[in-house]
């Protein structure tokens, strides 16, 4: 019998995930793949408060405290008192937390690149549409 469409495209979502081999470093950083997660967001969203991350992640303030203040202890995050309300914290990363980030994007850019390679621009282009459309929302195209 033939598979789906559903289950051939679980079939090469399985797939995807095993191209390009290795994993990010993570275990050289000393870092799990839910601290990346962390870690990129304060990336890209510098001196955001405590509550922005929680909302931004959708888990709970308590679970992201704990998580934050184990990246502030491993000196890759940290909590900046608010200039105008001094009880208030951001979070920013630290030089080493900004070092880990671009090295993790710099894999992650090399792993595309290879599974990519195949594809001619066009194609490349097509792709990026047809992904975006069936995972993106309508205002992040």
């Amino acid at each position: 019998m033939k598979p789906t469409l559903n289950q051939r495209f679980q079939t090469l979502i399985l797939r995807f995930h095993q191209l390009g081999g290795e994993l990010p470093p993570l275990e050289k950083f000393g870092i799990t793949p839910a601290q990346v997660v962390y870690l990129d967001y304060l990336g890209k969203h510098p001196n955001c408060q405590l509550s922005d991350l929680a909302e931004a992640l959708q888990y709970k303030p308590a679970s992201v405290s704990v998580m934050v203040s184990a990246l502030e202890r491993k000196g890759l995050v940290k909590k900046n008192p608010e200039q105008d309300d001094g009880r208030a914290l951001s979070l920013s990363l630290t030089p080493s937390g900004s070092e880990i980030v671009a090295e993790i994007e710099k894999f992650r850019s090399n792993r595309v690149e290879s599974i990519l390679e195949k594809l001619d621009q066009d194609e490349k282009e097509g792709l990026m549409r047809l992904l975006e459309k069936t995972i993106l929302k309508e205002e992040e195209i």
